[in-house]
């Protein structure tokens, strides 16, 4: 299990309200949320750096990635 550290932090009472409706583990439910926006910051620093070096993305590519992450059929057949 990972090193964890107990700290203090402030929430509007309703978005609480809100997660205790959908979660027991509001610790947990916080840490999955700050992983996630950790792993796209990373992801954004990646894409900024390739862009950097490679150029920007072309919109076939850019739309060719949005179907591959949204599962649509031009994603499919351009994946296969």
């Amino acid at each position: 299990m990972a090193k964890t550290k107990k700290v203090t932090i402030t929430l509007p009472v309703e978005l609480l309200e809100s997660m205790k409706a959908h979660t027991d583990n509001v610790s947990g439910y916080i840490t999955e949320l700050a992983e996630r926006a950790e792993r796209r910051r990373l992801l954004r620093e990646d894409l900024d750096r390739y862009q950097e070096e490679f150029g920007a993305f072309t919109d076939e590519e850019m739309a060719e990635a949005r179907a591959l992450l949204h599962g649509t059929e031009g994603g499919a057949e351009r994946a296969a």
